[in-house]
Formats: structure tokens, C-alpha cells, sequence
């Protein structure tokens, strides 16, 4: 299990979403882009719940491992959600280049 420090509170969730979370906001902080994560929750009273948080580029999040007193809270289909968006923000684009800067070289031999 793995607590997030976000703003002034924290979230206590699993430790691969914790991960899979931070990543994509590191990938986010790059990119200069924003969105709503969506994840499971142990509330202080060790009931579950859901949480919402934006993340950004001004986002300050931490993490660290917390004391396992309840079940590691897992979701394989967020946590592989989470790094498909983070490689999608990281893959290359192509671009175009005006013609001006194309080189262009004739060879007459």
C-alpha cells in the first residue's frame, strides 16, 4: 500500500496504482496537459471508497509506502490505463518542416 500526499491531504491506495499514478502525472508535467484520475481508495476507517484528483503540471504529489494493516488494493485495467495514457503523451508527433528548412542537395556527377 502506498499513501499519496496531494495539496493538503493524502489518499491511502494500492502500490501499483500509486505508481501508475504518479508516472502519468510526471508524463502530464511534461506535456504541459491536465486530467481527472479516477482511483480506489481506503478510507481512515479502512472502508473502501473512490477518489478524484486532478493532475498537471503545477501538481506536487508524493507518494510513500504506508503500513499494510489492510488488503493491497489492486486494478490491473486503471493501473495499464494509466501507463498507455503516460506512453501516449511521450510518444513522438511528427512534424512538419516549412520547405525553407528542408535541405536539399543536387549532385551532377
Amino acid at each position: 500500500m502506498k499513501r499519496i500526499y496531494y495539496a493538503s491531504g493524502s489518499f491511502l491506495t494500492g502500490s501499483a496504482i500509486a505508481d501508475a499514478i504518479v508516472a502519468y502525472a510526471d508524463a502530464l508535467a511534461h506535456s504541459e496537459g491536465s486530467d481527472v484520475v479516477n482511483f480506489p481508495i481506503l478510507h481512515d476507517d479502512g472502508t473502501p471508497g473512490e477518489a478524484s484528483m486532478l493532475i498537471g503540471p503545477a501538481s506536487q504529489l508524493a507518494c510513500s509506502t504506508a503500513p499494510e494493516h489492510h488488503a493491497e488494493l489492486e486494478n490491473d485495467v486503471l493501473v495499464a490505463d494509466l501507463a498507455k495514457r503516460s506512453l501516449q503523451i511521450g510518444a513522438p508527433r511528427p512534424m512538419m518542416q516549412a520547405q525553407s528548412e528542408i535541405e536539399t542537395t543536387t549532385d551532377f556527377d
